[in-house]
């Protein structure tokens, strides 16, 4: 038996090249010349191998090449694995190897490599389809998703926070300002657990519509008819204002602020 100057493995002696790597055995201190910027040495074995190598024939070791280190981006310095900051030049460090990440073939935003649905997404990273859930939720139309009694209790929950942070606005002087910055709230909190864009629009709709009715009886329970009337005819009604308000918000909650807001809000259950 021979030993294969390229890869390390044990070869028969008559075979003309190795059946691991190719190599010319009859010729291999020329082809070891040729391809000797090509050869890395086994970190377990010591073994020589061909670069293209992913295992080592001898020992079978992963072969640890050098695009699998590491290493800091700025000063280049190798780094253990999970590190946050470079301990050289204290720069960040990203922690994703280039050879560990995928690439979604939906989207093409970036993986990591145990991941099986895109988190931008949602689809299978190994075939780029989404699943039939997503596709069903994605042809339904808009009176298809939409469902009332899933917007219930959250309506009537966010219209009396609106309704007591538009008092606690009046108390303490916000004039107006205090319907609008309490439907922005209510809707921004409670929108979030709506389960479709589609109801949180309707969500939206509907506090907007009933906080922006109660505007001028809110003013009158809290200061009386007279101010109530001072107010209406001064500073007038902001019904569409805010049903506007109410729905774009309420949209924005759902569609982009939901992980935020739930995360939040299930950290503060945590802590009562």
């Amino acid at each position: 038996m021979a030993k294969c100057s390229s890869c390390g493995l044990e070869v028969d002696e008559t075979l003309e090249n190795c059946p691991n790597c190719g190599n010319d055995l009859l010729n291999s201190e020329e082809s070891n010349e040729n391809s000797s910027v090509e050869k890395i040495e086994c970190s377990n074995c010591g073994a020589e191998l061909d670069k293209s190598l992913s295992f080592c024939p001898s020992c079978g070791s992963k072969v640890e090449k050098e695009d699998d280190v590491l290493r800091c981006k700025e000063c280049g310095s190798e780094l253990p694995e999970n590190t946050l900051f470079c301990s050289v030049c204290g720069a960040k460090v990203d922690t994703i190897k280039k050879e560990s990440a995928k690439t979604c073939p939906n989207c093409g935003a970036q993986v990591e490599e145990d991941t099986t649905f895109c988190a931008e997404c949602g689809a299978n990273v190994f075939t780029g389809e989404k699943n039939d859930i997503q596709l069903s939720q994605q042809s339904q139309s808009f009176t298809d998703k939409l469902n009332l009694n899933v917007i219930l209790k959250p309506t009537v929950v966010a219209v009396v926070v609106s309704i007591i942070l538009s008092l606690i606005g009046l108390l303490i002087g916000f004039s107006w300002f205090s319907f609008v910055i309490a439907i922005i709230l209510s809707v921004i909190i409670f929108g979030a657990a709506i389960d479709n864009d589609a109801n949180a629009i309707v969500f939206g709709l509907i506090v907007g519509l009933i906080l922006g009715l109660l505007e001028t009886p809110l003013v009158e329970f809290m200061y009386g008819a007279f101010v109530a009337g001072f107010y209406e005819g001064f500073f007038g009604g902001h019904l569409i204002l805010i049903v506007i308000l109410g729905i774009v918000f309420a949209y924005v909650s759902n569609m982009y602020l939901k992980e935020n807001i739930l995360s939040i809000t299930d950290n503060f259950k945590g802590m009562l």
